[in-house]
């Protein structure tokens, strides 16, 4: 596979998480074995998530965003991703693939008000992603107990994203089975040969 072809793919976790949980040791390897970079993002202390750090992780570890960039992210990760994405598009401009979002959410949560401060935090601007993130994907959980499935649907709206509920998926978290990710797999495999 020439340099063209190949995809960098950012995986980043979400709250009270890190690159070693759940599902994304999981996914970084089946990109690789694919023969595309894959880099799963470290935030700090997500157990106590603070906004302008998570903010200076993300542009360290995501330095360059270009047209073979594919963003994964989880949960707050979400959140977090597409602040710094608009932020980064309004400043420098330029395009990535994709952006797919697990259980994203940008309203606040009755189920973790600690959070609602960093929610409040993130400016996100609809047509700017939309304009410089052509494609997104929102997947989200039929009987999530953290993210209410509404809250996945109004922010795949704001994204103009492509949209799919998974049944039963709990949060996906590996504790609700997922320590693999077929279905984002099935999913990407079209973008990254594309």
């Amino acid at each position: 596979m020439n340099s063209a072809e190949q995809k960098k793919i950012y995986i980043v976790h979400g709250y009270q998480a890190s690159p070693n949980a759940h599902w994304f040791p999981w996914l970084g390897r089946k990109l690789q074995l694919a023969g595309h970079q894959s880099k799963r993002v470290m935030l700090a202390e997500s157990n106590q998530p603070n906004f302008e750090n998570w903010q200076k992780f993300l542009s360290v570890q995501i330095p360059n965003l270009d047209e073979n960039t594919i963003i994964v992210a989880h949960d707050l990760g979400c959140l977090a991703v597409l602040h710094y994405l608009t932020a980064r598009f309004k400043t420098t401009g330029g395009n990535i693939k994709a952006g797919i979002f697990v259980a994203g959410f940008k309203a606040p949560l009755n189920s973790t008000l600690e959070l609602n401060e960093f929610v409040q935090q993130a400016k996100l601007d609809s047509a700017v992603l939309q304009r410089h993130m052509p494609l997104a994907l929102s997947l989200f959980s039929s009987n999530d107990p953290i993210v209410p499935p509404p809250l996945s649907l109004q922010l795949g709206h704001f994204l103009n994203a492509q949209t799919y509920e998974i049944k039963q998926a709990g949060h996906f978290l590996q504790e609700h089975g997922y320590d693999q990710f077929q279905e984002i797999w099935e999913l990407m495999k079209p973008l990254l040969n594309a």
